[in-house]
């Protein structure tokens, strides 16, 4: 048995648990309808070129949706925000009712979110039950004033605390 086999998925989740992540928001316009999927593993690649990227459970209809669009958003969420995840994770058609948003660069821009990029599709790359949505940044903002994002941790939300 290989060392990958030995390791229990279940253990495997709950150690992966104390990696603290930052709660984003991808979105998409998809047949002129919102699309959006909560993400807790979006990362800067590049610089030199600017590239992003985050994975999605290959078994996802959302990411289904997302991977056929030209242009896809990603809104870091702020520490005040935390309803927004969770409307995020209702039922699709649910998924932007009572939130404040509109289209920029093509795709669903929530307001208020601590920052925002505009990503193209790059590369798709098989990562085991994931796929790693590898992008170009073509546009990205953040918030004038500086805000604390919420982050998840520990199997729930946090915010960060200064020291």
């Amino acid at each position: 048995m290989s060392e990958a086999e030995a390791i229990d998925p279940v253990h495997f989740r709950t150690v992966m648990g104390q990696v603290p992540t930052c709660v984003t928001v991808v979105t998409a316009m998809v047949d002129d309808a919102p699309v959006a999927m909560v993400i807790g593993s979006f990362v800067s690649v590049s610089l030199e070129p600017p590239l992003a990227g985050f994975f999605c459970t290959t078994t996802s209809s959302t990411w289904q949706q997302l991977r056929s669009a030209n242009v896809m958003g990603v809104n870091v969420l702020a520490a005040d925000q935390i309803d927004v995840s969770n409307a995020c994770m209702r039922a699709p058609e649910e998924r932007f009712e009572g939130l404040d948003w509109e289209v920029v660069d093509g795709a669903p821009k929530i307001n208020a979110s601590s920052a925002w990029l505009t990503l193209t599709p790059n590369k798709i790359v098989d990562a085991g039950d994931h796929e790693f949505a590898l992008c170009n940044v073509t546009h990205m903002e953040s918030a004038a004033d500086p805000k604390e994002p919420v982050i998840f941790y520990g199997g729930g939300y946090r915010t960060l605390e200064a020291k």
